[in-house]
């Protein structure tokens, strides 16, 4: 589990990678989906209604967030956040990572959590 620092109305870039359990890297084909949700665990809701923020790499949010496959190489995934969708109250949260297998029962699936701290500017 890793810690990621951000700051309220800054935007910020990370890369990821999806490992499994060998701890090698998964490359998501074109019908795979990735998606962060950020919320504190336990109070997400249906749906992740009571999300934050959720990022998902089939489209961009209203602000511009966007969670790029394959980008910058492959199996290396992009999440960039818009500083717009980082206005929400600071606090200490977990960021899930959750990927869509199209190949395998079509569900999503939790592969990783981090600890997600939004610190005010």
């Amino acid at each position: 589990m890793a810690l990621i620092y951000a700051y309220r109305n800054r935007g910020i870039t990370k890369d990821i990678t999806v490992q499994d359990a060998d701890a090698a890297a998964i490359v998501p084909r074109s019908d795979d989906i990735l998606r962060i949700v950020i919320g504190h665990e336990g109070r997400l809701g249906v749906d992740n209604a009571n999300a934050k923020l959720v990022v998902t790499s089939a489209a961009p949010t209203a602000a511009g967030s966007t969670l790029t496959k394959n980008s910058p190489s492959s199996g290396v995934n992009r999440l960039r956040l818009d500083a717009s969708d980082l206005d929400f109250s600071p606090g200490t949260y977990t960021l899930f990572l959750d990927y869509f297998d199209g190949a395998d029962a079509n569900e999503w699936k939790n592969v990783d959590r981090q600890v997600f701290v939004l610190e005010e500017t």
